[in-house]
């Protein structure tokens, strides 16, 4: 499992890494007359096979470029008019590399997944990459953590209940009651302790406590852990305690201690009051509401 500035250095080494690829002179050839047939045509949907008006496009064969430059350049080969030297030129490349098999091969992939931006200032032609966000890395750092802590939740769960099953056979196939009496055995982990007393009774292991009590050993009471004991849950909850949830908790402290309770009796309200009553002895209401005479003097 990799820390967080781990995963940071291995993004920015791989981003260095892709920075710093070489195109071919063969590549860069390619993508400078790609770029110039789209900014001069200002279509960006042409390419060479268009230019070269094939009759089958990509289905040409290296015979049939070669043979279809021969045509054009009846029409616009320098000789006969000279402004179109420039565009003799590029037809004359274009079929120079479509008519290689292996450069062709290398502009059909580009043509097909995107050819590359150019700018001086970044050393040439670039691929313009999408680079995942600090929030992002954090995200898929905090869900894969928190997955992988899950994963060894259960893995750790399922451990405990198989020794304790383990245990629990083993301490059953000594029991020669079959399940069906009593059977007192004495556990040690080692030869140098005391042991600790097991019984059998009707097929249930129990454990002799140092005050004489037995608990049960079972692994019905063992629940496997859930997606809201991991870190995805416990790690957000700790953070809100630390954090905002003790904003909130001192808030309300405050205002409890503020705050009287009502229909609270005071010292004096606590004591008996005496009333008098004609005709009669003196009366005593007591504060749980009773009340109490006392005898009339003769």
């Amino acid at each position: 499992m990799f820390s967080s500035s781990w995963s940071l250095l291995i993004c920015a080494l791989l981003g260095f890494v892709s920075l710093a690829k070489a195109f071919t002179p063969e590549e860069v050839q390619i993508f400078q007359l790609q770029q110039e047939l789209v900014k001069t045509y200002r279509n960006p949907d042409l390419d060479f096979y268009k230019m070269l008006k094939l009759p089958k496009l990509r289905d040409s064969s290296s015979a049939e470029i070669r043979k279809n430059l021969r045509k054009l350049a009846k029409t616009y080969h320098p000789d006969k008019n000279k402004k179109y030297r420039k565009l003799y030129e590029r037809l004359s490349l274009a079929t120079k590399i479509l008519e290689n098999d292996s450069q062709r091969k290398i502009y059909d992939y580009y043509l097909k997944n995107g050819f590359p931006n150019y700018d001086f200032k970044k050393g040439g032609f670039y691929f313009t990459r999408v680079q995942p966000k600090v929030w992002a890395i954090g995200i898929f750092i905090f869900l894969s953590c928190g997955l992988i802590h899950f994963i060894i939740l259960r893995l750790q769960n399922d451990g405990n209940k198989n020794r304790i099953e383990r245990f629990l056979r083993e301490v059953k196939a000594q029991d020669d009651t079959l399940g069906l009496g009593e059977k007192r055995l004495l556990f040690r982990q080692n030869p140098d302790e005391e042991g600790r007393e097991i019984i059998v009774r009707f097929g249930e292991v129990y454990a002799v406590q140092s005050d004489g009590k037995e608990a049960l050993i079972s692994t019905k009471d063992i629940v496997n852990p859930g997606i809201s004991d991991s870190l995805l849950l416990t790690l957000p909850l700790w953070m809100w305690r630390k954090s905002v949830g003790c904003l909130f908790n001192f808030t309300t402290s405050v205002k409890n201690t503020n705050e009287l309770p009502e229909n609270k009796p005071s010292s004096e309200d606590s004591k008996p009051k005496p009333i008098r009553i004609h005709g009669s002895g003196e009366k005593l209401e007591l504060p749980n509401g009773k009340v109490v005479r006392s005898r009339k003097k003769n």
